[in-house]
Formats: structure tokens, C-alpha cells, sequence
């Protein structure tokens, strides 16, 4: 896994290109990829901790970054909004 710090960036790049499109499907995308990376690294690490494998440490680097981005992105963009608006729930 030698690409995992470009990964991360064409993420993020697609992340604000998202919000700055369509807040709706950035939140909704937003709430789905934080839990699921999330799980996804909880279960990999238990599964590390019971049984060592030979996967590197660039793999659980990347999934903590791909639920961390969308995370770190969504509390910035709430800071720049002034709060979280949701306007379009107010439809």
C-alpha cells in the first residue's frame, strides 16, 4: 500500500468538491463513511490484536484517515457556516 497518502488527498479533494455542490449528499455521505471506516478499522485491529498478519501499518493509517477526512472537513465547513445550517432539512 504505497499510495495511501494520495488516496487521502483525491478523498478529501472529492469531499469539498462535494460540499461545496451539494451540502445534502456531503452530509449524508459524511454520516455513512465516519461509522463505517470506523468499523471497518475497530475490526481490523481486533482481528491484528488476535492474529498478526502481514498487513502493514499504511493500511490502518489509511483507515483512520478515510473516517478522520470526511470528519475533519464536516467540522470545518460547520465552523465556516457559523454552526451546523441544515438548511436543506428545513425543505
Amino acid at each position: 500500500m504505497k499510495y495511501y497518502k494520495e488516496i487521502l488527498i483525491i478523498e478529501a479533494i472529492i469531499f469539498i468538491a462535494i460540499w461545496i455542490a451539494n451540502e445534502y449528499l456531503a452530509t449524508l455521505l459524511t454520516f455513512i463513511f465516519i461509522p463505517l471506516f470506523t468499523a471497518i478499522l475497530a475490526v481490523s485491529l481486533i482481528a491484528e490484536k488476535i492474529e498478526r498478519s502481514k498487513i502493514s501499518k499504511n493500511y490502518f493509517y489509511l483507515m483512520a484517515g478515510l473516517a478522520l477526512i470526511p470528519l475533519l472537513i464536516f467540522l470545518f465547513i460547520s465552523v465556516v457556516n457559523g454552526g451546523s445550517s441544515f438548511d436543506w432539512a428545513k425543505q
